[in-house]
């Protein structure tokens, strides 16, 4: 990295598909196109650019990833990079979780929104049972697992107490990911938490994270430091969407680049990613948790400067 003066980062967010056989409440991903998908081929080619530069891993995320044919078989023969596969779990079953365990280096995570009732709300009725069959599954192949949760004002309770932490650790998941409710797409802006909840939220994921055998992350808190900048856009990272659009985070649907027209090394060098880095708009100011939806404004003006542009209604023409 240094010799060739590139940011490399240490992660890649990656959605190999944005279908999915749920339709969550405040879904971030809902409003993406569903056809031309990016190839194989140029995926493979991805994953081997990003091992020869010293990528560590890749988050994939979607839509639910395991509605990509053949993307367990392709991730196995990429040993060099880990992979932290978010799933809703309706689609695991013990083969599937073999297919995991031999491929030897994916850690799944399974979205769980609290208990029974928290679960089936958001996500349609019969999931969590779904949930907890998968993580059976997981357990049976001695899979290093853990668990997903959308944290809202609905849940935060749930998700943040000793019973539930104790119930994950019991159905044997090693780590658990909390991303707070980000108001995208089409918003239900009660789910997110107020100053008061959100405080009560960071004071108990401290508590797990010291009385807890089990490691938890809490974004968007542990993205930011005391500079208030977001961490992981300044160190490189970015996503990938299933059209092959390179979009600055997840949460940010804007591209100026195509994995599908240039190189990984390319999209390192990439003129709009390069300007939000260097501007305002990766630092949180206020009550959203993403900085950059919170300054969407300025997120805008890089994009119409550099001639990116919008990718939840792209659809390219093949």
């Amino acid at each position: 990295m240094k010799r060739h003066g590139l940011l490399v980062p240490t992660a890649i967010a990656f959605s190999p598909t944005m279908n999915c056989n749920l339709s969550c409440i405040g879904c971030y991903a809902k409003d993406y196109p569903r056809n031309d998908e990016i190839s194989m081929n140029i995926i493979e080619k991805m994953f081997d650019d990003a091992e020869k530069w010293g990528v560590f891993m890749f988050v994939i995320t979607g839509g639910e990833p395991l509605m990509r044919d053949g993307i367990i078989n392709t991730i196995g023969k990429h040993r060099k990079l880990l992979f932290l596969m978010i799933t809703n779990g309706t689609l695991m079953d013990n083969d599937v979780a073999k297919e995991m365990a031999d491929a030897g280096n994916i850690i799944p995570v399974v979205s769980i929104e609290g208990s029974r009732e928290q679960t089936d709300t958001r996500r349609g009725d019969g999931v969590y049972d779904d949930v907890i069959n998968a993580m059976d599954c997981l357990k049976r192949q001695r899979l290093l697992f853990g668990f997903s949760s959308t944290v809202t004002s609905h849940n935060f309770e749930t998700l943040s107490s000793d019973q539930f932490i104790n119930d994950m650790i019991n159905k044997g998941c090693s780590l658990g990911f909390y991303t707070e409710y980000i108001p995208v797409g089409d918003p239900e802006w009660e789910l997110m938490l107020d100053e008061e909840e959100r405080i009560y939220f960071r004071k108990r994921v401290l508590e797990i994270r010291k009385n807890k055998p089990i490691m938890v992350a809490h974004l968007p808190d542990d993205e930011y430091g005391s500079g208030h900048k977001c961490k992981a856009i300044e160190s490189g990272s970015f996503h990938i969407n299933a059209q092959g659009f390179v979009e600055p985070c997840p949460f940010a649907h804007f591209a100026g680049d195509n994995i599908k027209d240039i190189s990984l090394e390319d999209v390192f060098r990439s003129k709009f990613l390069l300007k939000i880095r260097a501007s305002q708009a990766i630092y949180r100011h206020g009550k959203i948790g993403c900085s950059l939806i919170e300054n969407i404004d300025i997120l805008q003006e890089i994009a119409e400067e550099t001639g990116a542009r919008p990718t939840e209604h792209l659809s390219i023409k093949t």
